[in-house]
């Protein structure tokens, strides 16, 4: 018989239903209630500081696996919310349930699902779990609109111009109470200041990146500034005043505004919550019905209407930039793998289109668009000819494809190894899990011998003592063959990429003629990490076709 406990709690507060707790009443409902549990062998799952609104969760998701892969009698938790609080989560993991044959058990619940009452009973809870979830939600955005009206900092990177500063007061009844709000900082806020009124002017973020990086203007962390770093500068609510002109931006865009329209002074700026999703998610935008304005307390450096005026201009330019973002030149093959020494992407540029080779392509040749940009200060690189340098790495690369080559023989040497390397793994593993069946038998038989010994109260807490010393044991082989486990995932039969490598390469050396520059493209990615053009010599990296292998790199040389 196997039996999976599964546990989750949102925080970890070590009290309550801690998941430890949790394991504990699910263990001991087991032994009482299941019968022919004595032998069972009992797989636990864990999460800790996960919330239940969905099934994201690491431990619930390899459950679901080993459910998948072998049967589960029964699948045990302390209550149904912590299998999840969406209802249609819980609906799928029934059906689930009822495909394998697993019988679901909720100890506090006492749920029944092979009737239909049961069933119904456990949908009803579901729905509960739901709308408690919903709930959660709603307190937790009406305590943030609370906060926001307060103008606190609730922490994170500070905006650039401004740093935190930690105010404390005493409350009646004797305690203190911290908080945290913007203050200026002199030395950034004129840079910041500088971003907006040159952007006015010159309408173009490129423009604005340019005029940084040539001047040596650097972030707070001592890096270039990007296109990227800009427009976050230039549309964050901080630097705006709370005047009427963005009170009527931002309420027309549909955020919640937290101002009433008699606290506009023109002075303080704006704050913002909610402009962007958890870490979990990366920190994606969310929609601006989303956010939060309010007054905070610090001033504001730009007036409603050129904060505006700022946001119209973004948003013209803003189809045009990713316009420019594409690869439009249709010869060249090296196009986002080809980098300067400086560190930037290196992008085509067509010669006039009566110069074309003996091919018939037009010609171009790959330049670094910092040295353009900071008009050769920061980056002397000499540009490099593009039909040539495709030519010869391509050739570069048709040569290691080759049967008889050195690099076929390093992955046939690596595809060795890596086997080797995997039986010694698979023999580890089987030597820990054989160990932990026995230290769990011994649990077992350990645990027959309290029954008989119930009225020798000394022998059985020496008993007690052994058992909680093997059990110890068994958390700590567990978490081995777990970390065993999860390195054969991340290294998914390596030998099967080094030979989807050798494939590649195959494919390159005999199609590659014949295929079109987008075909030549994606076929590259398979195989080269970067290429790097230093201005006589093009070095060519290699993607590790195995985890944790490092390889050198293949020098192209080439004359510009």
């Amino acid at each position: 018989m196997r039996i999976a406990i599964y546990s989750r709690k949102s925080k970890w507060t070590g009290k309550g239903e801690s998941v430890e707790n949790q394991l504990t009443m699910c263990r001991e409902y087991i032994e009482c209630f299941i019968e022919d549990s004595e032998g069972a062998e009992i797989i636990e799952y864990e999460d800790e500081g996960f919330s239940g609104k969905n099934t994201r969760r690491p431990q619930f998701q390899r459950m679901m696996k080993d459910m998948h892969s072998s049967h589960f009698d029964y699948l045990v938790c302390y209550k149904l919310d912590r299998l999840g609080r969406n209802l249609a989560d819980l609906a799928n993991l029934m059906e689930k349930l009822e495909h394998k044959g697993t019988s679901f058990i909720s100890i506090k619940e006492r749920f029944d699902t092979t009737t239909p009452i049961g069933k119904a009973m456990l949908y009803f809870s579901g729905v509960l779990a739901q709308m408690e979830r919903e709930q959660i939600a709603e307190r937790v955005r009406d305590n943030m609109m609370m906060l926001a009206r307060s103008g606190r900092w609730l922490g994170g990177n500070t905006p650039m111009g401004y740093a935190s500063r930690k105010m404390e007061k005493e409350t009646k009844v004797g305690r203190k109470k911290t908080a945290f709000y913007l203050e200026e900082n002199a030395d950034e806020i004129s840079i910041v200041k500088f971003v907006f009124q040159y952007f006015l002017e010159k309408q173009s973020l490129t423009q604005v990146v340019s005029y940084m990086q040539t001047n040596g203007i650097k972030t707070r962390h001592g890096k270039e500034y990007s296109i990227t770093g800009i427009r976050d500068i230039l549309t964050n609510p901080v630097y705006c005043t709370a005047d009427i002109v963005a009170y009527d931006y931002f309420y027309d865009l549909g955020c919640q505004v937290c101002i009433d329209q008699e606290e506009l002074d023109g002075q303080s700026g704006l704050m913002s919550y909610a402009k962007t999703s958890s870490s979990r998610y990366k920190g994606q935008e969310m929609d601006c019905i989303y956010w939060i304005i309010s007054k905070g307390k610090h001033r504001g450096i730009l007036s409603g209407s050129d904060y505006v005026k700022v946001q119209r201009i973004l948003e013209c330019s803003k189809d045009k930039g990713e316009h420019f973002r594409k690869v439009r030149n249709a010869v060249s093959v090296l196009s986002g793998l080809l980098y300067c020494t400086c560190g930037h992407l290196m992008r085509p540029k067509n010669y006039p289109a009566s110069r074309v080779n003996e091919r018939g392509e037009r010609t171009f040749a790959y330049l670094c668009p910092y040295k353009d940009s900071t008009h050769g200060e920061k980056c002397q690189n000499k540009n490099v000819h593009g039909n040539t340098l495709d030519d010869t790495v391509c050739g570069e690369l048709a040569a290691l494809a080759k049967p008889d080559g050195e690099f076929i023989g390093m992955l046939e040497e690596l595809k060795d190894s890596i086997c080797q390397s995997e039986s010694l793994v698979t023999t580890e593993r089987d030597l820990l899990t054989k160990e932990l069946l026995k230290k769990q038998e011994q649990i077992g038989n350990l645990v027959s011998s309290i029954k008989r010994l119930e009225a020798q109260i000394v022998s059985v807490q020496y008993i007690d003592e052994e058992i909680r010393q093997l059990d110890t044991e068994c958390g700590e082989l567990q978490r081995r063959i777990d970390e065993i486990a999860l390195e054969d995932e991340v290294n998914a039969e390596p030998s099967e990429a080094i030979a989807h490598m050798e494939k590649m390469l195959f494919d390159f050396d005999k199609g590659f003629s014949v295929f079109t520059v987008q075909e030549k493209r994606e076929l590259l990615r398979s195989i080269v990490e970067k290429i790097v053009w230093d201005g006589k010599e093009a070095h060519i990296y290699l993607k590790a076709p195995a985890p944790d292998k490092r390889w050198g790199h293949l020098v192209s040389f080439l004359e510009s």
